[in-house]
């Protein structure tokens, strides 16, 4: 049967209270509904909407003496929301970051540099815990300019950095910048916040000298559930606390394992604010075929959001796919693309050494379409990881 660990699990979690809260328990009515997949799959989904209409006290159980903090998502997508983290959520935390960063090498002799913003987010704060969890000392740069990032690694002896891939990559606009950072002691960059291409990885380990691992997390379950080894083919995740369905995005029905679809989170310990059935819009392909890393962990690929594609004869383009193509023709600042009557227009920032009819021939067989490509002036676009890239039916100028 799918899922018997996990749903052995859950209802010995069921039998402590944990989904009695508000929030669940007008969908998890009854144990018996964790006896199969069969019925765990009529449970329904849970959403972002249905976070932003109760409140904190309303999505946990904890008591006021086991919060170890109070947390919320970046506001990138819409209004902050904010969460109960517990004191069992710290360590399975630490757990995670254990797993990911030993394989990595990162140890007490580290400095991590965490270049985001310190504020009510938890993005920079499970930046923080990641490397004191590892025994590593730790600096904030908590306005990551380019200035700001190259004076932190100068001054201070840096050797891992965590932050978004578009923030990272900022240097490589600065020849000299870039000269200092592939001179400073950095040796890894990761990556979260935002998605990594193929093409921005190339670009961020040579404009660092430093190996690039990818993480993939969100502010609901605490910063990062999942996270690259050494191979960087796909993203390990520890299914002893993590449940992940992957759904038909159309009708929400369990897919066969390796199919793509969308990811539906349950959580497996006694967390602050417990996960169950959680629908993130998130596409992913799942697989347990072994890693060449040796770790029996299995592996998520992340593909994009659906609110942040375009959906194309049956599939999907993502930023990614764009992003692949534009920085292998130079073009390395920020970019957009719209969508308008059937054809398509992609901003893209200088820097290029002018718009390639190669590259125009690239764009238009990804899009299936006429594509217009318009280099504008580097820093007018000021995307930095917020907002979307991708907005249909909007006029051209």
């Amino acid at each position: 049967m799918r899922y018997t660990e996990e749903l052995k699990k859950l209802r010995e979690l069921y039998k402590t209270g944990l989904f009695r809260s508000e929030f669940y328990k007008r969908n998890l009515t009854d144990i018996r509904l964790l006896d199969s997949y069969e019925t765990f799959s009529a449970i329904p989904f849970s959403y972002k909407r249905d976070i932003r209409n109760t409140s904190v006290e309303e999505r946990t159980n904890t008591s006021r003496k086991d919060i170890y903090g109070i947390f919320s998502s970046s506001g990138t997508t819409g209004e902050k929301t904010y969460y109960i983290y517990n004191r069992a959520d710290k360590k399975v935390h630490e757990e995670f970051v254990k797993t990911f960063y030993t394989e990595l090498g990162i140890d007490e002799t580290d400095i991590g540099a965490v270049m985001a913003p310190v504020d009510t987010g938890v993005m920079a704060h499970t930046m923080m815990w990641q490397f004191t969890t590892m025994g590593a000392g730790y600096v904030n740069c908590p306005v990551p300019s380019p200035e700001n990032m190259i004076e932190t690694v100068t001054k201070v002896p840096v050797t891992v950095i965590a932050t978004r891939p578009s923030i990272a990559s900022a240097v490589a606009y600065n020849p000299l910048m870039q000269k200092m950072a592939q001179e400073s002691g950095v040796t890894k960059l990761l990556m979260g916040g935002g998605f990594l291409s193929r093409e921005r990885r190339k670009l961020l380990e040579y404009s660092w000298n430093a190996e690039c691992y990818n993480m993939f997390g969100m502010s609901e379950m605490f910063g990062p559930m999942a996270g690259e080894c050494r191979q960087k083919n796909g993203l390990h995740y520890l299914n002893d606390y993590l449940m992940i369905e992957i759904v038909d995005p159309e009708t929400g029905t369990p897919l066969e394992p390796g199919q793509p679809g969308v990811a539906v989170y349950t959580t497996l310990w006694e967390k602050g604010f417990p996960l169950l059935r959680y629908w993130t819009d998130d596409l992913m392909v799942l697989t347990d075929e072994p890693c060449a890393c040796g770790s029996p962990l299995p592996r998520l690929f992340y593909l994009g959001r659906l609110g942040d594609c375009f959906r194309i004869g049956g599939g999907y383009v993502f930023p990614e796919n764009v992003e692949d193509i534009l920085f292998k023709y130079g073009f390395i600042g920020e970019y957009a693309a719209e969508k308008h009557e059937g054809a398509f227009r992609v901003k893209t920032e200088g820097n290029g050494s002018g718009i390639a009819p190669e590259m125009k021939a690239e764009m238009e067989a990804l899009f299936r379409a006429p594509v217009e490509i318009e280099a504008v002036t580097p820093g007018s676009l000021n995307y930095n990881g917020h907002g979307k890239r991708f907005t249909e039916d909007t006029r051209y100028e």
